[in-house]
This record gives structure tokens, C-alpha cells and sequence, in this order.
């Protein structure tokens, strides 16, 4: 009796199924790039860091208004700093620099208030867009607000100014922005 053909085991894949997961594996990275909340900040930090600036990590726990030009210069070597005198309430001497972001929160610029030589107010304008994670940094490095009976993601005041205290100063960001306004955040020196 003659001999039916064995089929031979192959590893060939249809090509349907190759079709989809090429497409896949080209859309799925792009579709995260474009419309992920994540994936749309990690993006925009690129690309601020290729055309604008450095990107930079700072504790406001640790943060000492001890801290001189000197110091700001000595751990952020690699940001432009311009620096002149100031007639702010802030401080007398203010040293800026474009940044990309801060804490991996894509920013525009940071700005460091001096009295004497000394540190009294740090200014952080970051994109607006992520006002609220700049709301979830701030509790994950200091907790809950002092002044505030609610969570941070509870609307309770749209101009609330919620505070943070930290060893040698306070910390101040707006629960909510209201359109237009500039998105700040702000480390005010305690006065000794």
C-alpha cells in the first residue's frame, strides 16, 4: 500500500498574521509617543532637552538657603546661568536658565533669588499641561499639603495656593492654573 506524504513541520507564519505584527510593532511605539499621557511627556522632554536645555533633578526637602551662586553653578554646571541684580521681592540678585525639565517634568525655566549670598526663593515655570504632575512630585517628595483637608486631585478651590513646608523653607503651587496664567512653583526660604 503505497505511503501517504508526511506533512512537513514548518515554522511559516501566515502572512495575515506577519502583516498585523509589523504593523503593530511599528503603530504600537508611536501611538504611545503621540497619545499616552506618558508617552506624550517623555516626548516633550526630548525634544525640549534637544532644542532648549538641560534637564535637572533637585530634592526641595534638602534644598538649604545656604546655598550660594556658587553652589547653584557647582551642581548645575551644564545650564547657561545669566545672573544680575534683581528688584524683586523675591531677592536682590537672580541667576535663570532655560531648562527642559525638571524632575522629568518638562519645564521652560528655573530662576534662583539671592540675598546676600545666600539662596532665599527658587522659581520653577513648567509647561502647564502638567500642572498635575507637577501636583503628584510634590506629594510624592513632601506628602500631603500642610493646608489642605482634601487630596491634591480633589478640586476643593481653584485658587487654593496649596503649601508644602520643608526643613528650611516652604514650597507653593496653585491647586489649579486658570487659563493663561503662568504655571509656577515656588521654594520661599524660612526666615530666621
Amino acid at each position: 500500500m503505497p505511503r501517504k506524504p508526511q506533512r512537513e513541520n514548518t515554522l511559516s507564519i501566515n502572512k495575515l498574521y506577519k502583516t498585523l505584527l509589523l504593523i503593530a510593532i511599528v503603530a504600537g511605539p508611536i501611538y504611545w509617543l503621540m497619545f499616552t499621557t506618558d508617552g506624550k511627556r517623555r516626548t516633550d522632554t526630548a525634544m525640549l532637552w534637544l532644542f532648549s536645555g538641560e534637564s535637572i533633578e533637585i530634592n526641595f526637602s534638602a534644598l538649604d538657603p545656604k546655598f550660594t551662586e556658587d553652589n547653584w553653578k557647582e551642581v548645575y554646571p551644564a545650564l547657561d546661568w545669566q545672573c544680575r541684580a534683581s528688584s524683586s521681592p523675591f531677592g536682590e540678585r537672580v541667576c535663570f536658565s532655560d531648562i527642559a525639565s525638571y524632575n522629568g517634568i518638562p519645564s521652560q525655566y528655573l530662576s534662583v533669588f539671592f540675598d546676600g549670598p545666600f539662596t532665599r526663593t527658587v522659581k520653577l515655570v513648567y509647561r502647564d499641561q502638567y500642572h498635575s504632575d507637577m501636583g503628584e512630585d510634590l506629594l510624592y517628595q513632601l506628602g500631603k499639603p500642610v493646608n489642605a483637608n482634601v487630596p491634591y486631585a480633589e478640586n476643593a478651590s481653584s485658587d487654593q495656593v496649596l503649601q508644602w513646608q520643608t526643613d528650611f523653607g516652604r514650597i507653593l503651587l496653585k491647586q489649579s492654573l486658570e487659563r493663561g496664567e503662568e504655571p509656577v512653583m515656588l521654594w520661599l526660604a524660612r526666615n530666621e
